[in-house]
């Protein structure tokens, strides 16, 4: 893992400051963080709800959270120390009102840095992949339900083979090459990771919520550009535009993860 931790400390580095520090598609970032919103705010929105973010990364999704859920509490927690310290230098220049801190710790021994302590909301994005251990995967989504206070929940955004296989026949249909697993990244299977998260919630949930943005921005406009033989631009007008249709299809390898814990 020391050179995954490694490739995120010289990404925290080297946009330090820019919203490209955990992706380079920025809009791809937005429209995480309204899923998230969506579904925390009818939950939370008007209560003390104590958030725990793992793998925060910069912390730009805990204060894009943290600005529509005034009265919730939030702890950023990230294995890079890098991202950390991107995520405090953020933070300083954010409202003083908001309740949100950050520290560096490990998805794969929380206990070390959050202790006993117990959250109405445990968040990653793009988190899990990062460990490439089937079992350490397993056993940190264990301490993710051991640190939820009964009835709490989890919702992660993370990647899923199923819905990158069916992005990948789709760009081969019209004559794109496939999008390949990063390799830092360990993917999960749909129906074994529900199997196992099934064993710890009381309710597991996987949402498409980025599906129409794939296709369009990974194989409409990537034809386009094909096409017209032109580079890929994320700041194309496209995925501003891409953000706006409501999810359709199975064509992304990210997924919502919401899962409940048992009362």
């Amino acid at each position: 893992m020391d050179d995954i931790r490694q490739y995120w400390n010289k990404r925290a580095v080297e946009a330090a400051g820019e919203p490209s520090a955990t992706t380079n598609d920025i809009y791809l970032r937005t429209l995480e963080s309204t899923a998230l919103l969506n579904e925390l705010r009818p939950l939370f929105g008007e209560k003390n709800a104590r958030v725990l973010d793992v793998g925060c990364g910069d912390g730009q999704t805990i204060l894009s959270l943290a600005a529509h859920l005034p009265k919730a509490s939030f702890f950023g927690v990230d294995f890079s120390s890098e991202m950390i310290a991107s995520a405090k230098s953020n933070v300083s220049r954010a409202s003083k009102t908001l309740d949100v801190r950050f520290e560096i710790g490990d998805a794969r021994a929380l206990r070390d840095v959050v202790g006993s302590s117990k959250f109405d909301v445990i968040l990653t994005n793009r988190c899990l992949i990062n460990i490439l251990d089937r079992v350490e995967q397993w056993d940190a989504l264990r301490q993710f339900s051991d640190a939820l206070v009964p009835s709490g929940y989890y919702f992660g955004t993370e990647n899923f083979l199923g819905g990158q296989n069916n992005l990948n026949t789709t760009r081969r249909s019209v004559g794109l090459p496939e999008i390949p697993i990063r390799w830092h990244n360990n993917y999960f299977e749909e129906t074994e990771f529900l199997a196992y998260a099934r064993r710890l919630f009381q309710s597991v949930e996987l949402i498409n919520f980025s599906s129409a943005y794939y296709f369009i921005t990974r194989c409409v406009y990537s034809a386009i550009c094909q096409q017209e033989k032109e580079p890929m631009d994320y700041n194309h007008p496209i995925h501003r535009v891409a953000v706006k249709f409501k999810p359709f299809g199975d064509f992304s390898p990210i997924k919502m993860i919401r899962a409940k814990k048992h009362d």
